[in-house]
């Protein structure tokens, strides 16, 4: 018997364990964000999750994603409380970041943030927006001059949904948004294509999303990899998504 047991320790001993490198993934905590994410009830879904856990899995990583208000999550990134930041971008929260080597991967998907409007109103001239509606936590950088100077006014909402019912309404006079969220939203709730759209005449703002790291570039150069060597299955991913 003492034979046997020395056995199971010599092979318990021999047999190599390979523990997961775990990383802090900081997200946006948006409970309607969709086609790229949604955070409920401590659950993180979407676009986003399933193209980082695919990239995780196919390196051996484990990622613990860690939901925060944007903000506070710019800080805790700073910070080192999170090692990698997706989506991010150069163009955003440039003030927390000024001190810092932020590393960003390849782009992922193409954005665009913009003013929705009801049909009717499509390409009205700028002074005709005096009420402007934005998700609460989202920017409208094209109009902070014009919001300080008082000659728009912002009108908050805490989902896409509401704020998408707002501009139906005529509560506001448009609602800026992420484009793609803003149309997945109008979708769900059966708004009929093209009666609300994107007034492309009005300022808005274009970029890529990506995925950001301070300490780890290791893992962005894999990510770039990663999104080159596996292009047909990432495609195959933003299409089922609704990403061109």
């Amino acid at each position: 018997m003492k034979g046997l047991w020395a056995l199971l320790l010599i092979i318990s001993v021999t047999i190599p364990v390979h523990a997961k490198t775990t990383y802090v993934v900081g997200v946006q905590s948006f409970s309607q964000y969709y086609p790229y994410s949604a955070y409920s009830n401590r659950n993180y879904s979407g676009f986003n999750r399933e193209l980082l856990d695919m990239f995780a899995n196919e390196y051996h990583y484990r990622f613990v994603y860690k939901a925060l208000p944007l903000r506070r999550l710019y800080h805790r990134f700073v910070d080192g409380v999170v090692d990698l930041k997706y989506p991010d971008s150069p163009d955003w929260s440039p003030d927390i970041k000024k001190d810092s080597e932020v590393i960003y991967s390849d782009p992922v998907v193409d954005y665009i943030d913009g003013v929705m409007v009801i049909d009717q109103h499509y390409g009205q001239p700028l002074n005709t927006l005096r009420t402007l509606g934005t998700v609460s936590g989202f920017t409208p950088k094209p109009y902070q001059s014009r919001i300080s100077a008082g000659t728009i006014r912002l009108d908050e909402s805490y989902k896409y949904d509401s704020l998408m019912m707002k501009v139906v309404s005529g509560r506001v006079d448009g609602g800026y948004a992420n484009i793609a969220v803003a149309q997945f939203y109008l979708d769900q709730m059966g708004f009929k294509k093209g009666s609300v759209r994107f007034d492309d005449t009005l300022p808005h703002v274009k970029g890529t999303r990506r995925l950001s790291t301070i300490h780890y570039p290791k893992v962005i150069k894999e990510f770039n990899q990663f999104l080159a060597e596996s292009e047909e299955k990432v495609s195959a991913l933003k299409a089922r998504y609704g990403f061109e």
